[in-house]
């Protein structure tokens, strides 16, 4: 739907819906089934309010357009909120949108809980509003709240939600079945929990997720004695997994099952993982990863560890790496490759200030003009390295950075789409050089 107000339409519209929420706010009578930064009032809305100006009797697809200019961040709840005070349209139109991504804090956490997940103790009429949630993110919690009400908010939001994010204290093994049972969940981040979870607990509640498309493994996992009897099943469609925190290479018993549609996969700061972990996870899963990050943290990593990574990732387009882990050989190899491999992203950054010496911009220069990184068009140079740090350097990564957009141009001229074809060239913390 256009929009076809002039400013002085949207003027007088802004006017009315600020005067009309202030008339709300002055009798002091918001409804019960808005969670917001304050308690909510007990009293009821008069109805003469909803339906006295008759300027609010909108068509539902106009209030829908409204809304659609309201941005989806924190400071955005106490507008959607007020919106649903207008009128009864509004507030059908309004509500949706304000409980489709709860912005929870600990300042509000109790109020969201009361309204949309009260105890069944206390005796309060359902009202449907878990079912609107969406998005759940509680990662900004941390010892509000306990793991049996976790666990409640989790099933009653289950019919709906598609995103969710742990907290950090109030979350535990007592959560585990009532997350199984969301199963419509496409992204979950266990990242934050601090308490332990042993692997074959978690796996037998994740493997009904079905829809799960994004993982982030929890930090403070750990390997069990059950593992030696039990068969680890993945969510069949999960197509991208962070790996981090306490792993041991004794788990690799679970890795070795990854669904063939994983085609994202980041490890990082696991400090007890080898290459007895690492090389065997790229074997099985060479031929389908598009996307690789290995980052530092990870002492066990040799400094030549993962030199020869891209023979066994033949289609992989994006390699986030630390300089920690390879040298100068990383290149003989790409060299060596033919075809040319497919990689189009190279993001390379370092733990210390000192690994830049490793090898040279004039190294991966070679590499895209004339050795088996032909394909190679964004290059994302970490800070560290230091190269940025000398007038020699500036003017390597600024030939770099003009042979890649010449490269870039050359293939929009042949019909090839870039991921991004704006940002084809050499990128510093994401600021383009020059």
């Amino acid at each position: 739907m256009d929009r076809d107000w002039t400013s002085e339409d949207e003027q007088k519209f802004c006017k009315w819906l600020s005067k009309t929420c202030k008339v709300l706010e002055d009798s002091k009578s918001l409804r019960k089934d808005s969670y917001y930064d304050s308690e909510p009032p007990t009293t009821s809305m008069p109805l003469q309010l909803l339906t006295s100006d008759q300027s609010t009797s909108l068509p539902s697809e106009v209030i829908l357009h409204i809304l659609s200019y309201i941005p989806r961040i924190t400071i955005s709840q106490p507008t959607l909120h007020a919106c649903t005070l207008v009128s009864r349209a509004w507030y059908a139109a309004a509500l949706p949108i304000l409980y489709h991504t709860p912005f929870v804090n600990g300042t509000n956490f109790k109020y969201f809980v009361r309204t949309a997940c009260p105890s069944i103790n206390a005796h309060v009429r359902e009202n449907g509003l878990a079912n609107l949630v969406r998005s759940l993110d509680m990662g900004n919690l941390v010892h509000d709240g306990s793991k049996s009400l976790t666990a409640r908010i989790l099933g009653r939001v289950k019919g709906g939600l598609e995103e969710f994010v742990a907290p950090q204290a109030s979350f535990g093994i007592s959560c585990l079945a009532a997350l199984s049972k969301c199963q419509n969940l496409r992204h979950l981040d266990l990242s934050l929990i601090s308490e332990s979870v042993a692997l074959s607990n978690l796996f037998h509640s994740i493997c009904p997720l079905i829809h799960l498309k994004s993982f982030r493994f929890p930090r403070c996992s750990t390997y069990d004695t059950k593992s030696n009897f039990y068969i680890p099943t993945w969510p069949p469609n999960l197509e991208e997994l962070h790996i981090a925190g306490g792993l041991h290479n004794e788990s690799l018993l679970y890795f070795s099952t990854a669904p063939p549609s994983l085609r994202r996969l980041t490890i990082s700061n696991c400090p007890n993982l080898s290459t007895v972990f690492i090389n065997p996870i790229l074997k099985l899963l060479g031929e389908q990863l598009l996307y690789l990050k290995i980052n530092y943290h990870m002492p066990r990593l040799g400094p030549k560890a993962l030199d020869d990574i891209l023979s066994r990732l033949p289609n992989l387009q994006h390699l986030c790496i630390a300089v920690d882990f390879i040298s100068e050989d990383f290149f003989v190899f790409a060299d060596s490759l033919f075809p040319p491999h497919a990689l189009r992203t190279l993001e390379i950054d370092s733990s210390e200030t000192t690994m830049g010496g490793k090898f040279g911009i004039d190294r991966i220069w070679w590499s895209v003009s004339e050795g088996g990184l032909k394909n190679l068009r964004n290059v994302m140079v970490g800070k560290r390295l230091g190269w940025v740090d000398t007038k020699e350097g500036r003017s390597e990564l600024m030939e770099l950075h003009e042979m890649l957009e010449a490269l870039g141009r050359e293939d929009e001229e042949r019909g090839e789409k870039l991921a991004r074809p704006r940002e084809a060239g050499v990128w510093v913390f994401g600021a383009p050089i020059g």
